[in-house]
């Protein structure tokens, strides 16, 4: 087989793997997300809490109004999960938010996100949609 030929052959290959993955990665992660755009959670209210965290949001109540946070700190995705000191507080990097999303001490600049909720019929449980 010739040099020509063989190089030709090789490239194909290479080529054709790579398609193979990406169409796989495709399939396995990025689909996922587009078939789940209106993922919902819902769950009891206290409004005796002004903080109250969550796996992937956190439900902030000051003087009665309720805005619901995405959890995960705007730096690099880590779980927020406590709050010290009148601030959310980021466990791995130490960035500090305050009670209304913003960024008050880095890495994180940016603000929380803020997901959209609604109250269930009976006004006692939040249904935050996640998607």
């Amino acid at each position: 087989m010739s040099d020509y030929r063989r190089r030709t052959f090789i490239k194909f290959s290479l080529a054709t793997m790579a398609g193979g993955a990406l169409y796989f990665w495709d399939k396995m992660f990025v689909t996922s997300k587009k078939n789940n755009p209106s993922m919902q959670t819902t769950v009891p209210y206290d409004p005796t809490k002004q903080v109250v965290f969550y796996r992937d949001f956190i439900v902030v109540n000051r003087e009665g109004k309720v805005v619901v946070y995405t959890s995960h700190c705007s730096h690099l995705g880590c779980v927020i999960n406590k709050k010290e000191k009148g601030l959310l507080a980021c466990p791995c990097h130490g960035s500090l938010f305050d009670l209304s999303g913003a960024a008050v001490k880095g890495p994180a600049y940016k603000a929380l996100k803020k997901l959209p909720y609604h109250w269930d019929k009976s006004g006692k449980s939040l249904i935050v949609k996640l998607g």
